[in-house]
């Protein structure tokens, strides 16, 4: 459950994801996003309590997936190189 800090209402987050700009879907980026928008006062605030597959949070998230990113082009760096 979510608590917006502005007006203190209780939500659960899966609900009331705020959607990303398309332009970020077409990237990649947009499922990184996750903020989420009160119900009650519409502020928009970034999520505590979200979970990517029930288990990462998502700061947790971002890091695993900016490591594999980054792993990925290393290794296509060295492949390339050392051909």
């Amino acid at each position: 459950m979510e608590t917006c800090p502005k007006c203190d209402a209780h939500f659960p987050a899966s609900e009331t994801w705020e959607r990303p700009p398309s332009l970020w879907v077409v990237t990649g980026w947009g499922f990184l996003n996750t903020n989420v928008r009160c119900p009650l006062c519409s502020s928009v605030f970034p999520a505590i309590e979200y979970r990517f597959f029930g288990l990462l949070s998502p700061k947790y998230f971002k890091t695993l997936y900016l490591g594999l990113l980054t792993s990925i082009i290393l290794l296509a760096v060295c492949q390339w190189l050392f051909k």
